[in-house]
């Protein structure tokens, strides 16, 4: 029966979005039939608040092996890679594009996109020099996973990697949250859009702002912010202040139960990147019968063509007309609702599975298309 190391770590509260595909993906497949063995990788020190672990240690395919071992940092691919060395699996899955040190074993590791590469600011010159090496240092993995067919031409096209290595596994639709919503304190009490997302430019929460502006009092809806916000970039609050856009509400970081209540309350879900390699925010709003307004933008335009209302990312002419149609036509967005629910059951986290464990198959050597080569 062959052994795979599966990394757990970066199910922690650090990991955001990765976090939460990193836990799915080991529960679905472990929900799959098959003879693999998986050797379960995780640091007790770190932070977990969002999963619930029992199952997957209760699993009976599942050795749970807990080791002090960073999931960032320089000498956590060293401590990893002795780890794997020690444990001696036929394979070492990882959620992250971290290149353990002399693993002794087969790697696939997963690059969830490269935008760094693709902006200038995203870092320092010394970070993106590292950020660099990281990447280089995946051209010794057996495969890669990314989620998207444009990822994978970004990653070819910015990273050098070889594009024949790369398979697209896109991320799937988390099991129904069952946490208890909770209306976040400083939301107004009045109809809201909802965007979701840090500040960093690419996430184009400006050109909400600027159609917030032209809109001005006759704004249908309120438009409420939510995410985290480096001080590094301006946060939708100065944005609005400084256009003076009026019904704009900016609320920061919420918690997961704050997050559920504005999901399960908005009018319409927002969604302006002009950048993504996957746009998890898509699922969320459908699996929740939320309509979607997207910025037309290659991997969202992967994700789905009939469910969402695309416009162009940097037209806040587009985005004032959209959300103003879209507000007063009930019927139409009961149709996105619909159609957005079908299209995230689609998407499930069984099919993800099913497509992942073909790669790792794959990588052991084992799949249909590896005995055929």
């Amino acid at each position: 029966m062959p052994t795979i190391v599966y990394d757990l770590r970066y199910a922690c509260d650090h990991f955001t979005g990765i976090g939460r595909h990193t836990f799915c993906l080991l529960e679905a497949l472990l929900a799959l039939p098959g003879d693999e063995q998986y050797t379960v990788l995780w640091n007790p020190a770190l932070q977990m608040t969002r999963f619930d672990f029992t199952p997957l240690r209760e699993s009976p395919r599942v050795t749970w092996v807990e080791r002090p071992i960073s999931p960032l940092g320089p000498t956590s691919i060293l401590a990893l890679g002795a780890f794997l060395r020690e444990r001696k699996p036929d394979l070492y899955f990882s959620p992250f594009h971290f290149m353990p040190v002399s693993p002794g074993c087969r790697c696939i590791l997963m690059i969830h996109d490269v935008w760094p590469l693709r902006f200038g600011y995203a870092l320092n010159p010394w970070k993106r020099l590292l950020y660099r090496l990281s990447l280089g240092m995946t051209k010794g993995a057996t495969l890669l996973v990314t989620p998207s067919r444009f990822s994978r031409d970004e990653i070819a096209a910015l990273a050098g990697i070889d594009p024949a290595k790369v398979r697209v596994v896109r991320q799937g639709t988390p099991p129904p949250s069952t946490v208890t919503p909770v209306r976040p304190a400083a939301l107004p009490d009045e109809p809201f859009a909802v965007t979701v997302g840090l500040n960093y430019p690419y996430k184009n929460l400006r050109v909400l702002v600027e159609a917030w502006e032209r809109l001005g009092d006759d704004a249908p809806l309120e438009l409420v912010a939510c995410g985290r916000e480096l001080a590094r970039y301006p946060g939708v609050a100065k944005m609005a202040a400084e256009r003076g856009a009026r019904r704009v509400t900016a609320l920061g970081h919420v918690s997961e139960a704050e997050l559920e209540w504005l999901y399960r309350n908005a009018t319409l879900l927002l969604f302006p990147s002009t950048y993504e390699g996957f746009g998890f925010p898509l699922l969320e709003g459908f699996q929740r019968g939320l309509p979607v307004v997207a910025s037309d933008i290659p991997a969202l335009r992967e994700l789905d063509d009939s469910a969402a209302r695309f416009v162009p990312a940097t037209d806040a002419g587009a985005w004032a007309a959209a959300v103003v149609r879209l507000a007063s036509d009930e019927i139409t967005r009961h149709r996105m609702a619909e159609r957005g629910r079908a299209r995230a059951a689609e998407l499930s986290y069984g099919q993800t599975a099913r497509t992942m464990l073909e790669v790792l198959r794959e990588g052991l050597g084992t799949s249909r298309a590896a005995a055929a080569s």
